[in-house]
């Protein structure tokens, strides 16, 4: 067995463990970011398949926001090319949701009245202005106060399938309007090559700024000495590897942190509330390929539908995601219950079923090259929103980031990187003190 040591180990290489990696770089941190794939990026990154470049789990980044702080510390181009804006599809029929008003638009088209839009947006306005409710209701039962036109309440379900993957009657309303609040990025974006190359570029700064990413290297025991972490055991090749550190970041999710450490050293209420809060998030992804465009937006199409919620076609903005001449379609959802167990042959059925009928002609026009069922180990998010674990261990200097540690009110590939930089903070003043 041999050894190496750095200051800070990061375990995965997902968004949460490569902005961390970054972060601490650019402090001067002696870093190392072991992956157990060959292909970095966690659920940010590319599969080639049949000439498609298809995202294993995001397409869109957040530009100008915690994200490009990430990049720009180790000097690198956040690569993407700008989104168009979202849309919203009623019977049929695409609208553009513009950037100020496009819920009011949303809302309106779908109300029978203006008395009722005005019933809703005001409970809207109230919420965010004054007091937003708290966790005790859903947010389906929110919009109940104002109206029981389905419609609208399938409208805000439509809203949050796609980005908290859970549906409107499991999310606590607190965190939708949390959300709501929360710091926003500037713009959004799609990386013309796939998520991959964008990781790679990451990959590559971090590694100009010293540090190192070994990929084909699982991480089989994190090591603890009198409640503190010492380091880890990693698996590179056939060789077994004793990595010394100061500290040590999971991107693994909580769950694989406890495994890789062992639960006799966590403190029984960090296992308990482990066990009563997290609940990783499930997401169904379908993939076709078209010769021509079946919906007209890069960006994400809202659909009221039972389990589709969204759609869009990267390859109108990013024509390398597709061979030439083709065109690559995204759609996604949530089962009905975010709880298991799942039924994923029927879930699958359905969303595809749902696809269809939301596109004339699809077995004529399109060709499904892949549906994915996020859950278990790769869920969507590893805990739905507002059921996140703290970001420190019990286990002195052993911290989670990604996203099973969002803060409150954060989603996405922007909650993985807010929970790294909130990580990156508390590691640089502990091991400052400690020196």
């Amino acid at each position: 067995m041999t050894s190496e040591s750095c200051d800070v180990l990061v375990i995965g290489s997902g968004i949460g463990g490569l902005s961390a990696a970054a972060l601490l770089v650019a402090a001067g941190y002696k870093t190392l970011v072991v992956e157990k794939s060959p292909r970095i990026g966690g659920r940010y990154s590319t599969i080639d398949h049949k000439g498609f470049k298809i995202t294993t789990g995001a397409i869109e980044i957040e530009m100008g926001g915690v994200i490009q702080k990430v990049f720009d510390a180790v000097g690198v181009k956040l690569d993407a090319k700008l989104a168009s804006s979202f849309k919203y599809r009623i019977s049929g029929k695409d609208y553009d949701m513009p950037a100020k008003g496009g819920m009011r638009a949303f809302i309106s088209a779908l109300a029978e009245s203006e008395e009722e839009a005005n019933r809703v947006m005001g409970g809207l306005k109230k919420a965010l202005a004054w007091q937003e409710p708290a966790d005790n209701i859903t947010l389906r039962q929110w919009v109940q106060q104002y109206t029981e036109n389905e419609r609208i309440i399938r409208a805000f379900w439509s809203l949050v399938s796609p980005t908290h993957f859970v549906n409107d009657d499991e999310l606590p309303a607190g965190k939708f309007f949390a959300y709501l609040k929360a710091p926003k990025a500037s713009a959004v974006g799609i990386a013309p090559r796939g998520p991959l190359e964008l990781m790679e570029s990451l990959q590559a700064g971090i590694e100009a700024k010293g540090g190192q990413v070994w990929t084909k290297c699982a991480a089989t025991k994190i090591a603890v000495e009198d409640g503190k972490v010492v380091g880890a055991v990693v698996k590179q090749g056939s060789e077994s590897v004793t990595i010394a550190a100061k500290a040590v970041i999971s991107n693994t999710g909580p769950r694989k942190t406890v495994e890789l450490a062992g639960s006799d050293n966590f403190d029984r209420w960090y296992l308990n509330l482990m066990d009563e809060t997290l609940r990783p998030a499930p997401f169904i992804a379908v993939h076709a390929a078209s010769d021509e465009p079946l919906v007209d937006c890069d960006s994400l199409v809202f659909v009221t539908g039972r389990r589709l919620s969204c759609m869009n076609t990267p390859s109108l903005l990013c024509p390398e995601l597709a061979p030439r001449g083709k065109y690559l379609l995204m759609a996604g959802g949530t089962p009905l219950s975010s709880l298991p167990p799942y039924d994923v042959k029927a879930d699958k059925e359905q969303i595809i079923a749902e696809l269809k009928a939301e596109i004339p002609d699809f077995d004529k026009r399109a060709e499904l090259l892949m549906v994915s069922y996020f859950r278990g180990d790769v869920p969507g998010y590893h805990s739905w929103p507002g059921y996140d674990m703290p970001q420190k261990t019990p286990i002195v200097n052993l911290y989670n980031v990604g996203d099973g540690v969002k803060p409150a009110g954060w989603i996405g590939l922007p909650a993985c990187a807010k929970s790294a930089e909130m990580v990156v903070e508390d590691i640089k003043w502990r091991l400052k003190t400690a020196q």
